[in-house]
């Protein structure tokens, strides 16, 4: 046999590679499923991290000044087919309760991490930080009213009030330490003339702090401002009329002076009314009769021309005076003429 008829009957290497590939090809292809399902069924577990939001519960008698991490790592281990399938909600939040907790490294619980069924926690990762507490205090605090803007001119503001006085506050005792009065939204004054009350919102106090009690959804207080006219004292000279024959010796002064207090509005009243002297006085003899000796009174008082308003609110200070007239000495003897 030559060499060229013993090469052809050799079979070629594909036609290995089909006889292996499909000879018993059902067989063979319920062998290969059996396999993947062995494989996947046998598979070794596997471990896969999660972020898991952590959950704090307030301590009400304690404020934490340390700032906590807002998610932890959750490390899972489980078969590779039920780790696969999970997320980070499967694992809802970790919960930190800070009435348990005390000053000094933050420990997160492992019991307070839920684990979804069929995985178990293979351990936690968060960032360690040192927990620091402040002894919660509820002291009250001053009210003090903000106002803006000056009353209209000839007024002035007295003193501003505030009901309530105080307010309680809630907060750490280093935040509240450094809180010294509670502010009021402003009150503007600009142009008044008169008492002004109205009712303000306080202000938001500083961060750490808040407020407390009954009306603490809408804090309100009530101010008043008392605004008062400016005071003026004027002293004024008021002539003396005195009847004819009545003083013949001069002992009645013929003015004098009067001091006039009141507000200053009214002292602009009285400067536009006719008359530049508004208190006039009054001579009555008040012991004796005739030209000689006695007694007499000046009385002083407002001048016709002074509205009675003003009278109330105006006032002068001058008492009645009284001044002894004295006796004029007796006329000199009539000289006898001799006759011509």
């Amino acid at each position: 046999m030559s060499p060229s008829d013993t090469a052809s009957e050799r079979p070629s290497p594909l036609r290995i590679v089909g006889e292996l590939l499909f000879r018993n090809w059902g067989l063979k292809a319920i062998a290969l499923v059996l396999a993947a399902i062995m494989f996947v069924s046998t598979r070794d577990e596997v471990t896969r991290v999660f972020t898991v939001p952590l959950k704090v519960v307030e301590d009400p008698d304690r404020v934490l000044l340390t700032e906590l991490p807002e998610t932890i790592q959750v490390q899972a281990r489980g078969p590779w087919t039920r780790i696969n399938r999970l997320q980070d909600y499967d694992f809802g939040v970790a919960t930190l309760n800070l009435e348990d907790a005390g000053p000094g490294p933050l420990e997160v619980d492992r019991a307070a991490i839920v684990m979804p069924s069929g995985v178990v926690l293979a351990g936690i990762q968060y960032d360690h930080v040192d927990l620091r507490f402040d002894e919660v205090v509820e002291p009250e605090i001053v009210v003090e009213p903000v106002v803006e803007g000056v009353p209209a001119p000839d007024y002035e503001l007295v003193r501003v009030e505030v009901t309530p006085t105080r307010w309680r506050v809630r907060g750490g005792e280093s935040f509240v330490r450094k809180v010294e009065t509670l502010s009021t939204e402003p009150l503007d004054l600009e142009g008044a003339d008169h008492d002004v009350e109205v009712r303000r919102a306080l202000q938001v106090p500083p961060e750490g702090v808040v407020l407390v009690g009954a009306d603490v959804q809408e804090p309100m207080v009530t101010v008043r401002a008392i605004i008062n006219a400016r005071q003026e004292t004027r002293r004024i000279v008021v002539p003396v009329v005195v009847p004819q024959g009545l003083d013949p010796t001069g002992v009645i002064p013929r003015t004098y002076e009067v001091r006039l207090q009141g507000p200053v509005p009214d002292f602009r009243v009285l400067d536009g009314l006719v008359g530049s002297i508004p208190v006039q006085t009054t001579v009555t003899k008040v012991e004796g009769e005739g030209a000689g000796g006695g007694v007499v009174e000046v009385r002083f008082g407002w001048a016709e021309g002074v509205p009675q308003d003003l009278r109330e609110r105006l006032e002068f200070e001058h008492a009645t005076e009284r001044i002894e007239l004295p006796t004029p000495p007796p006329p000199p003897p009539t000289l006898d003429q001799p006759d011509p």
